[in-house]
């Protein structure tokens, strides 16, 4: 027992990393002009890292272009007319018409810290938008924008805030949306709120609910469900039936759902026909059922069942209605024995075939048409039938993060080297697209002899180079062919008339700035001899980035485990489980799963018992063989060592308990006062203090926030109920971590 303990002792001290979010400056070069090219390289935790090329002007006439554009979210404006793409940078948008690329609003620094992108919901014209603007941790003001204009109204001045969805959705032809407000549904006009003309809420409101009770059906029909009613309102009655809702009621009752909907864990998905609905309850059971239109009956089930995967848990669903009336279900998957993220296919019927399986995949996107779906794995982006299931074309050779469609045969690709457009011929989209302009470039250089024209080098493929159009702001490919392109380049790296022309040198020095590695200068030769620093806020002294540690209880309940292993996936963050014996008796395959997914495993000792009550006799034998027992029960389940990191359950001990366990080489964590997840409302009516919701933990843990601190979430609870869980805005939490610039560590790494 003592060998495995030293070797992991040994493991822990050789495996101690320094995961620094770093902002680099690289590859600066200067022409006879004075123009300075120059890459900056983003390592941010919790965001996707690129290298963003730009062109400043060491003469500080011009102010510093940027050259590149990085699609972090991409949305189709203007009915198709303008490609919005937004990143941390800014927003900028490429005219398809000019095919020119131009910034509309964009940071005048370099942001050193990491910032999850808002998400918008882009009305399907592209002329409107409804977003959130943050005001505190857990809620903001929800707006109506208009995307010619930029002009924004107000909708909602306490509205959720999320990092995943926007409260509000939009009918098919952008004419109407539904938006959430104070545990209600309301209708709005886009053009009459811009004309100031729109009917007071109390007019347009449609009932109780959040956004997830509210779907629109082939853009004609909002189908509203309240409890078990499911409720038919046509978008041209919505005023009609807010005015007389007091006479009329607010739609025509279509059917009964068998079991009441909870909007805040269930989803559902209706045909464009309106003839049937599908129903995912608690992540689990899947429903399908016929719509007969009868008011008072139920829906006739087709299939329902609870879905499972015996290698695999199931993250989130996705459903997709074919015209000839079968169903697509797709199924996000993380595997329980290598933690891999996958996505299966099915066709919704009794045996529930597998169509494909798909290693980490995007999520789909419909076409506008409703007949195909788009989504990317490894370096391919993937377009498919939606009735046959037949493959209509892929795109290789980078790695997709975001596409949009512009019609039904037409796609724009945001990958991490090129923004392309990908269009079908004969309902077959070709192996190629057509390059708009670049998303990154490993490299940039002057071509010499050639009017000063900037080359840039592929992030992908280091045999591709791209020649820059100063006056559309995009790119093509280099005139010249590779081998050309690769000796110009090789020159530009050795040649010291690169970093230096007969005025200026530019080069890459320390700072004292911790939150950059470096910082770009430019010397000025002329009178005393000056150096500047091309953004001075990267030279201003600063401390390092405050650092926190999320750790994960688990006690004896998987109940919120896949939900949380999803959302560190997709931030990449590791974090440090807390295993009790419970849990690893109960759970061997999941426990598996979360060392697979690479997080760390610790001890919460081998039973769920609190250690300080009365009646117990625990001494220093007890609780070493307590923790011996819970290595060797998980060593079986996983083949690894659990961490040398404990806690008593319920963060219960006293000083005895925590000095036996330092002398069995445990290190002991201590995060109690801030496990307030694990409050029941049962505990609350018992006239125990600390119950609160998710949201308002959010904001609890965001306002007290402090350097170094350790969060703890509660998996599942044991026993007792809550309204709602904090590891369900687990993604809200890290989110706002990240804008207040904080970096996630292991707990074992921090001081």
């Amino acid at each position: 027992m003592m060998s495995r303990k030293i070797v992991i002792l040994i493991l822990i001290f050789l495996n101690i990393t320094f995961l620094h979010a770093q902002v680099k400056f690289e590859n600066p070069q200067i022409n006879a002009e004075s123009k300075v090219l120059f890459t900056v390289n983003h390592k941010l935790g919790g965001t996707v890292s690129y290298k963003t090329l730009f062109m400043a002007d060491a003469t500080q006439s011009e102010s510093t272009r940027i050259l590149t554009c990085f699609p972090e979210k991409m949305e189709l404006l203007s009915n198709g007319s303008v490609l919005q793409v937004r990143n941390r940078y800014g927003t900028a948008r490429y005219s398809v018409a000019d095919s020119t690329l131009s910034w509309i609003k964009r940071e005048d620094s370099i942001p050193a810290d990491a910032k999850a992108m808002l998400p918008q919901a882009v009305s399907p014209d592209g002329k409107w938008a409804c977003f959130v603007k943050k005001t505190d941790a857990a809620s903001g003001e929800l707006y109506l924008k208009n995307m010619s204009t930029l002009e924004e109204f107000l909708l909602n001045d306490k509205s959720d805030f999320d990092y995943d969805e926007v409260p509000a959705k939009w009918a098919g032809d952008g004419s109407v949306f539904v938006y959430e407000k104070a545990g209600n549904l309301y209708f709005g006009d886009p053009k009459a709120v811009y004309q100031k003309v729109q009917m007071g809420e109390e007019f347009r409101k449609i009932g109780e609910g959040t956004i997830n009770c509210v779907q629109w059906a082939n853009g004609k029909y909002l189908i509203y469900i309240n409890r078990d009613l499911v409720y038919k309102i046509s978008a041209k009655e919505l005023y009609t039936r807010g005015l007389y809702s007091p006479v009329v009621g607010i739609g025509i009752v279509i059917g009964r759902l068998p079991i009441g909907f909870d909007s805040h864990k269930d989803k559902f998905w209706v045909s464009p026909q309106v003839n049937q609905i599908v129903t995912v309850s608690a992540n689990s059971v899947i429903s399908s059922y016929k719509i007969n239109g009868t008011a008072s009956s139920y829906f006739t089930s087709v299939y329902s069942k609870p879905f499972k995967d015996i290698s695999a848990s199931a993250v989130d669903y996705d459903v997709f209605f074919c015209s000839d009336g079968s169903q697509i279900l797709w199924v996000n998957l993380i595997g329980l024995l290598d933690g891999k993220r996958n996505s299966s296919v099915y066709r919704l019927s009794s045996d529930l075939k597998e169509l494909i399986r798909v290693e980490n995949a995007t999520r789909p996107l419909l076409s506008p048409d409703g007949r195909k779906i788009v989504f990317a794995s490894q370096k391919f982006a993937f377009v498919y039938d939606l009735g046959t299931w037949l493959e209509l074309g892929r795109i290789s050779g980078e790695k997709v993060y975001s596409y949009a469609w512009s019609g039904s045969n037409l796609l724009y690709i945001g990958g991490e080297s090129t923004v392309r457009e990908w269009k079908a011929e004969n309902n077959r989209f070709p192996k190629d697209g057509k390059m708009l302009f670049l998303s990154s470039a490993n490299t940039a250089f002057w071509k010499p002899n050639a009017e000063n024209i900037v080359c840039a080098q592929s992030a992908t493929n280091k045999a591709t180079f791209y020649d820059y159009d100063p006056f559309k702001n995009v790119w093509q490919t280099s005139a010249d062919d590779s081998r050309t392109s690769f000796e110009f380049m090789k020159k530009a790296e050795v040649s010291v008339y690169a970093v230096q022309n007969a005025r200026y040198r530019v080069y890459t020095g320390l700072t004292d700035n911790k939150l950059y590695e470096n910082a770009l200068y430019i010397r000025n030769f002329s009178g005393n001899g000056t150096s500047y620093a091309v953004y001075p806020e990267t030279v201003k002294p600063s401390d390092e980035r405050k650092k926190l540690a999320l750790i994960f209880d688990a006690i004896d309940s998987a109940d919120g485990l896949t939900h949380i292993l999803a959302v560190l996936a997709n931030y990449d963050i590791k974090a440090t489980f807390f295993l009790n014996g419970e849990f690893i008796r109960r759970y061997p395959q999941e426990c598996k799963q979360i060392i697979e997914s690479g997080h760390d495993c610790a001890s919460m000792y081998f039973s769920v018992t609190d250690l300080t009550e009365k009646g117990f006799i625990i001494d220093e034998n007890f609780i070493r063989r307590g923790l011996a027992r819970n290595e060797d029960e998980f060593y079986a389940a996983t083949g690894r060592e659990l961490s040398l990191l404990w806690h008593a359950p319920f963060y219960k001990a006293n000083s005895e308990i925590k000095k036996a366990g330092e002398l069995s080489g445990y290190k002991y964590i201590e995060a109690g006062r801030l496990s307030l997840d694990s409050y029941t409302l049962e505990k609350a009516a018992d006239g125990k203090k600390w119950y609160l919701s998710a949201r308002d933990l959010v904001k609890l843990y965001v306002d007290s926030a402090e350097p170094d601190m350790i969060i703890p979430v509660t998996v599942g609870l044991s026993d007792g109920t809550r309204r709602d869980f904090l590891y369900e805005k687990l993604s809200l939490l890290i989110g706002d971590f990240l804008d207040f610039g904080y970096e996630f560590k292991l707990v074992r790494d921090l001081k």
